[in-house]
């Protein structure tokens, strides 16, 4: 389990390089919404399977911010008439069947792991199309959403003490 966290987090990591390049709003929404429901589906599982109370405080955080971030997002690329995914993209879905099948402390750890990882690649995606992006509604989106997830970004690695 610890290989295919590991492997879907550097593929999540190296995303980043690639939405420098050419990042359309199709991209960003695309990849946005993924991270999202990747947020709230493994937040989710995180109030049924965390050890830790301070988790599972962070989980329902992250899903209450995250719903509302979902929200926003949706009602943008409609009004701009773009497609959101209704299911998680790679590698959020291998982070989260990953997660499935964690259990107790394991379970804590890969969830706080994940969140880092989640967080840290979203302020990236959000960063770049904020400063650089094509669409003038998404791009004000990325800017406003930005603190909120670098405060989330903040608190995951508070929980595992980086």
């Amino acid at each position: 389990m610890k290989t295919l966290f590991l492997s879907a987090a550097v593929g999540l990591a190296s995303l980043g390089t690639a939405w420098a390049q050419d990042m359309t709003a199709q991209d960003f929404v695309t990849q946005a919404a993924s991270g999202g429901l990747f947020e709230v589906q493994s937040s989710e599982l995180a109030l049924q399977s965390a050890q830790d109370t301070e988790i599972q405080e962070f989980a329902n955080q992250m899903i209450t911010d995250h719903t509302t971030n979902n929200q926003e997002l949706m009602a943008i690329a409609q009004a701009e008439n773009l497609s959101m995914p209704a299911e998680l993209g790679s590698p959020h879905a291998e982070m989260m069947q990953a997660l499935q099948s964690a259990e107790g402390e394991a379970f804590d750890s890969a969830y706080v792991q994940n969140q880092v990882v989640a967080h840290e690649t979203a302020v990236t995606l959000y960063q770049t199309y904020a400063e650089g992006g094509d669409n003038e509604a998404l791009m004000a989106y990325a800017e406003k959403s930005l603190p909120v997830l670098q405060q989330h970004l903040e608190h995951a690695q508070s929980l595992t003490g980086q």
